[in-house]
């Protein structure tokens, strides 16, 4: 089930937005003048996916429909409290006046509706309080390190890739009547690539069992990426051995049950093992051996089944790399086709990955341009932070990229579809990204209906 179509009415009080997605690319681009929307419509689906109602309280608008395959439509309104905003105090700078309604349309007819409500956020800013000391007043507020306060929605805005998730499931209340639409709703990955890209801020200060204040802590995502990807290749190291284990320990029990008839033949044999090699050495750059990978094991018809076996073995041990070897190479070849200057990248299982110059001295990532640093974390979040059938959105992908490198990103994208099975909704003020894609470019000027 894939997204179609989003249809806003309303937005700001004076957009109305019909705007379908490409299904035959997968990839959708949002054009038109600044203050049209581009980077609120990516941060409404963000926003719905990952159960940000609070997000919808202080927008603008209407009416926001969002159309599936299947003949499906989630659907969210905004309704006036009335006397109930009374029953508690105004959050949000008042916008606690709405409950925020979301509805499942199937067929035609509505089965499955949510409202976010008193009583949810209530439940909701109880849950933050675990973790978030909350003051309240005109406004409830929460506290920064520095005994500073800020307003809890635009905490929340600003800092809710570091909240829990579990504070966010709270949210939802599944029940009968809305265990639908929370099923159409997590059956859909969404992914938000931001403007900001080169640091990340941690914002969350932990004090005892759980964060009670918070401070900013800058870290440069260039070499939090690399310390990750180090992790990554360590966790496939780890569940590789772990195959082999099993593997080793069974191997004399399934060599002495095996039939003749299923020995492979010499030219099945050298075949697959010379695949198998090719993988080995591709592992071997980035220092991940496996014992065996100078041996050339002769084929002779009394050792056929003991070659069988082991072959069958090995590309079991190497099968747990695959994907991730399919990812580095693209990672890889990406990259050099950038023609950084004068430098190219570096795999290795110790640093995640690095740079070295054409003379073999190794740069510190931060020594990267601005446009080779977005470039690498802009990959990088493309192809190993995201998970097969997930709309990826990406605000603004032409920040400090060289104009011939903007020219090439549709077709990056494409690419990395095709390994990572995803789909991309894009806002961009770059005809240069665009390049000769217009096809799948949505112009917010030209769709609203209140042209100014």
């Amino acid at each position: 089930m894939k997204i179609t179509n989003i249809k806003i009415e309303k937005l700001f009080g004076r957009f109305d937005y019909n705007i379908n997605l490409d299904q035959e690319d997968d990839i959708t681009i949002l054009t038109g003048p600044n203050g049209y929307g581009k980077t609120t419509i990516l941060n409404i689906i963000y926003n719905l996916f990952n159960f940000r109602f609070f997000y919808f309280q202080k927008l603008k608008f209407e009416r926001i429909t969002i159309d599936f395959t299947e003949n499906k439509s989630v659907i969210i309104n905004k309704k006036n409290r009335g006397l109930e905003s009374l029953l508690i105090e105004n959050i949000h700078n008042n916008s606690a006046r709405f409950n925020i309604v979301v509805e499942l349309k199937e067929n035609e007819s509505i089965n499955s509706t949510y409202t976010y409500d008193t009583k949810a956020e209530k439940l909701f800013l109880s849950k933050l309080k675990d973790y978030i000391d909350i003051t309240s007043g005109s406004n409830f507020l929460i506290k920064r390190i520095d005994f500073n306060e800020v307003e809890v929605y635009n905490f929340l805005n600003e800092n809710q890739d570091n909240i829990p998730n579990e504070i966010f499931d709270s949210i939802k209340g599944v029940d009968s009547s809305n265990k639908k639409l929370f099923e159409t709703i997590n059956a859909h990955n969404v992914y938000l690539i931001k403007e900001q890209r080169l640091i990340s801020i941690n914002q969350l200060s932990n004090e005892g069992a759980g964060f009670k204040s918070y401070k900013n802590t800058y870290l440069k995502t260039i070499e939090a990426y690399a310390n990750e990807f180090k992790k990554l290749i360590e966790e496939k190291q780890l569940e590789a051995y772990t195959i082999a284990q099993q593997l080793d320990s069974s191997f004399p029990k399934r060599l002495i049950s095996m039939q003749e008839s299923e020995a492979l033949s010499e030219e099945e044999f050298k075949e697959r093992y010379l695949k198998l090699a090719i993988k080995q050495k591709q592992l071997q750059k980035l220092g991940i051996t496996f014992g065996e990978e100078d041996s050339n094991p002769e084929y002779d018809d009394s050792s056929a089944n003991v070659l069988t076996v082991y072959l069958q073995d090995s590309e079991k041990k190497i099968r747990v790399y695959d994907e991730l070897l399919e990812k580095i190479n693209l990672f890889e070849n990406i990259l050099n086709e950038k023609r950084f200057a004068f430098k190219e990248i570096i795999i290795d299982k110790t640093k995640g990955f690095y740079f070295q110059t054409d003379t073999k001295d190794i740069l510190n990532l931060s020594d990267l341009s601005s446009g080779e640093q977005h470039e690498v974390v802009l990959l990088y979040q493309l192809l190993f932070k995201t998970e097969p059938n997930t709309l990826i959105l990406i605000d603004e992908p032409e920040i400090s990229l060289h104009v011939m490198w903007q020219k090439a990103f549709i077709a990056d994208l494409q690419k990395i579809g095709e390994i990572n099975k995803t789909s991309f909704l894009i806002a961009t003020h770059s005809p240069q990204i665009i390049n000769n894609s217009w096809d799948l470019a949505r112009d917010l000027y030209e769709l609203s209906e209140n042209k100014q």
